[in-house]
């Protein structure tokens, strides 16, 4: 099936985004929990731009990290704690990751390789070593093009020796040796003096630090971090002033020191401009003046962060130390730098971005975007490689293996409604269900609005040849189709298989359908053109009452002169808003301004087929009601039942009546009410971003005999709302059944926000306080059956704009412009 018209879907390729999650305690495992994240971060592309949250046993994670974590927006939340059905909903609502990962350790723990992180099956990242060839991967702004190729490795184990490991990397990922390869790189590998020299650990050795350091400086060997961080910034993280502007060396080697060197360089730049903005180093190698001296060269050679026009600016900062020693190493340091070496007040708070930081200056960064037009609802179509691969020769195309993150931008085309240099592009609301609607890929909904996806990888080898082409399955739904995705059960478990989000999965419905209720009110809205702003015409004061009046007497018919003489009953108090808006002089020129836009809105309504517009006559000889509409009246006429002949008289009278269907649409379940509930809920929001379908039944088994209603399900703005519609609160403060109905369908729908709107309190004027005390007390029974749901109220009568005397009686046409027009002359 072909769409109308092509879609634009816009999309780019990135890294993947993790987030750990560790025990912050001071023991052996939490540190192989780190030097297993360390060592494969440093293997992966983008890897040393992953996040490391800290978990407390007793506090969970504090707010400050729960609020990075929702702005680091993680593709993969991988856990190396045990978590409480809470705890994971608290992480899943402020990140939604496509993936949350609890790391299991299925023997017993002997050594820290058992830490290293297993990624989710279906799921290879790109490793880091696919950089190699980058431009970025020389050190910037040195002028010898021929830089040697050289990388450091150990064969130390990582915890007995973490220098190296912890802020340079010592492994290319991969099953294999740390070996280079002829004429494209070499590796220098860490290892002990009395090592055999048959043991191919490289192409050189290395016995001491301090000696990796001189070379570093000198820019004479490389590092596995630097390749995870090149063309990465598109994972974006923010930029702290205070951190961003200082070379930070933290002293110490307990968990938080590590932990907290990592995450600092993720509140610097986010460009390839520094090649090192942190060091971790453990006390006692600056007590080996032969390594401060080094440290002091390397300083020299690669620090180049200053606050204006100052020296370069270095900030030692510790987590374990006392601020004494701190200062007394701060001035032992200077001695070997021309960085400015301080010990700031805050040397011993955590790396954290401030609160002005996530939210006014956290930056989005963007990669290369590709576009693609689609005129099927179902494509699939090859994802370009990522950028870099470009630089990649043949003989290193191995390297090009894994996977990476797609985000999508998909045109949500709506009839009427264009964006000036833009698009009108989805907003769904966070959930994963909603992306089954679009893809059978992995994908979440990002923080930013794009559905970000895994590509499929090939399964296996064709003629022996590795096959690189990632693919996505793209689905082009309709609205009704997306908000299917967020009530059907079925859809729902699917997505949390073999996930640790498979705790919180509630029971939702079997089915979903169009009420006979819910069908009518689409016939309304398309006599309008499928525009509801048009159609809640109806719903203003003004129509409101013609409408109802309509529904009670289904003969009633109006004359122009009875509806003119509606405008003329309206006091001057409540046309006041009308006359100071439109800046008329007097009451006379407001109620005729009235008077010609219900003239333009009679027009409008008779031609949509709202109003049918009539001639009737009394037979003078049966008495029949005879009844001629414009498209069929004559100038010799019949009665229908004795045919007796009638002359239409040229001073007749026209009446107009609410054509039969909009009655039978509306005065079902209080479908007027309805209506203007779904046009108010879609003004208070942004109407061009939101979808509804009205009076849905929600199937609860397959038979289809135990089921909800519910007057609406909407995304508005990226926010998944279900609302009961009611015409008083009083009829649903004293039906317990409803109340049970409607905590039910909360339950099993989750929306972000839950509505129930009244019309009015209740009938009677002076039972309004009686049941606003009623309605608080179910209120409050409904928050704790559904706590985790954000529950509203809207009473109608008392919005402003409800009972009082429309702005507008309806649609603008040639007699309303003429009379403003005059009024301006």
């Amino acid at each position: 099936m072909e769409s109308k018209k092509s879609i634009n879907v816009r999309y780019f390729n990135r890294p993947v985004k993790v987030a750990f999650i560790v025990p912050l305690v001071e023991e052996r495992i939490s540190h192989w929990i780190l030097d297993g994240i360390f060592y494969e971060a440093y293997s992966r592309w983008g890897g040393a731009k992953s996040l490391i949250i800290p978990f407390n046993n007793e506090n969970f994670i504090s707010a400050r990290y729960l609020d990075w974590l929702g702005a680091y927006d993680a593709d993969i939340v991988y856990s190396y704690v045990d978590l409480t059905p809470e705890q994971i909903d608290t992480i899943n609502k402020k990140s939604l990751p496509i993936e949350m990962t609890k790391h299991e350790v299925y023997r017993d723990v002997e050594r820290w390789q058992q830490f290293i992180p297993r990624w989710p099956n279906g799921f290879t990242p790109i490793r880091a070593i696919s950089a190699i060839n980058s431009p970025y991967a020389k050190y910037q702004g040195w002028s010898n093009t021929n830089q040697p190729n050289l990388y450091i490795t150990q064969d130390y184990e990582n915890d007995e020796h973490r220098f190296l490991p912890d802020n340079f990397g010592v492994s290319q990922g991969g099953n294999g040796p740390n070996l280079g390869r002829q004429n494209i790189f070499g590796t220098i590998c860490y290892c002990s003096q009395d090592l055999p020299s048959n043991h191919n650990v490289g192409d050189e050795r290395c016995h001491n630090l301090s000696e990796y350091l001189n070379k570093l400086a000198q820019k004479q060997v490389k590092t596995f971090s630097k390749l995870s961080s090149i063309h990465a910034a598109t994972i974006n993280h923010p930029n702290e002033y205070e951190w961003a502007n200082s070379f930070n060396l933290f002293v110490g080697d307990t968990l938080a020191d590590r932990l907290n060197f990592w995450n600092s360089r993720l509140l610097s730049e986010n460009n390839e401009r520094h090649d090192f903005s942190s060091l971790c180093v453990k006390k006692e190698l600056l007590d080996d003046d032969n390594f401060m001296i080094s440290l002091g060269i390397f300083i020299n050679a690669h620090n180049f962060k200053r606050n204006g026009n100052g020296p370069s600016s270095m900030r030692l900062r510790s987590l374990s130390l006392a601020k004494e020693d701190c200062e007394k190493l701060a001035e032992k340091l200077q001695k070997f730098t021309y960085s400015l070496v301080k010990v700031p007040d805050n040397f011993n708070h955590p790396s954290l971005p401030s609160e002005q930081t996530l939210k006014g200056y956290y930056c989005v960064g963007a990669g290369v975007k590709r576009s693609l037009k689609v005129y099927e609802r179902e494509h699939k179509f090859v994802v370009d490689e990522v950028d870099h691969f470009k630089y990649l020769t043949p003989e290193l195309y191995d390297f090009k293996f894994g996977q990476c993150i797609t985000d999508l931008h998909i045109e949500k085309p709506k009839a009427n409604y264009e964006v000036a240099g833009g698009f009108n592009d989805w907003m769904l609301p966070r959930r994963l269900e909603a992306t089954k609607a679009f893809t059978d890929n992995q994908a979440k909904v990002s923080r930013n609005g794009a559905i970000t996806v895994v590509p499929n990888a090939p399964q296996q080898l064709f003629n022996g040849v590795a096959q690189y082409e990632l693919t996505i399955s793209l689905n082009i739904p309709d609205e009704g189709e997306v908000l299917q995705c967020l009530v059907l059960d079925h859809i729902h478990r699917l997505r949390f298989e073999r996930d640790m989000r498979s705790q919180l999965v509630i029971q939702k419905y079997y089915d979903v359908e169009l009420s006979d209720k819910g069908q009518k009110h689409r016939g309304v809205i398309s006599l309008f053109g499928g525009e509801l702003s048009q159609a809640a015409i109806l719903t203003n004061s003004y129509w409101r009452q013609i409408v109802r009046m309509s529904i009670e007497n289904d003969k009633a018919s109006f004359s122009l002169f009875k509806l003119k003489s509606i405008i003329d009953q309206y006091t001057p108090d409540s046309l006041a808003h009308i006359t100071n808006q439109m800046r008329f002089a007097n009451l006379g020129l407001t109620k005729n301004y009235l008077k010609s836009n219900l003239i333009d809105t009679i027009e409008y309504l008779v031609h949509q087929g709202v109003l049918i517009q009539e001639y009737r006559w009394r037979c003078s000889y049966c008495g029949n009601e005879n009844g001629l509409t414009l498209d069929t009246i004559k100038l010799s006429n019949h009665c229908t039942i004795c045919d007796k002949l009638h002359q239409t008289p040229i001073d007749m009278e026209w009446k107009y009546k609410i054509a039969p269907f909009i009655t039978s649409a509306l005065i079902e379940q209080n479908g007027l009410t309805v209506l203007w509930a779904i046009d108010y809920l879609m003004t208070i929001f942004h109407r061009s971003q939101a979808f509804y379908l009205p009076e849905i039944n929600l199937f609860k088994n397959r038979e289809g005999n135990d089921r909800n209603e519910i007057d609406l399900l909407t995304v508005i703005d990226g926010k998944f709302i279900a609302a009961e519609v009611k015409l008083s609160a009083a009829s649903f403060v004293e039906a317990p059944n409803e109340i049970a109905t409607f905590i039910d369908e909360i339950r099993r729908l989750s929306p972000d926000i839950a509505f129930l709107i009244c019309e009015q309190y209740c009938q009677n004027l002076s039972d309004i306080d009686e049941y606003k005390g009623k309605l608080d007390d179910v209120l409050g029974e409904i928050r704790e059956s559904v706590p985790k749901v954000q529950l509203k109220v809207i009473v109608a009568s008392e919005v402003d704009c409800f009972n009082s005397v429309p702005l507008e009686i309806g649609a603008w046409g040639e007699r309303t412009y003429a009379f403003i027009d005059k009024l301006g002359n």
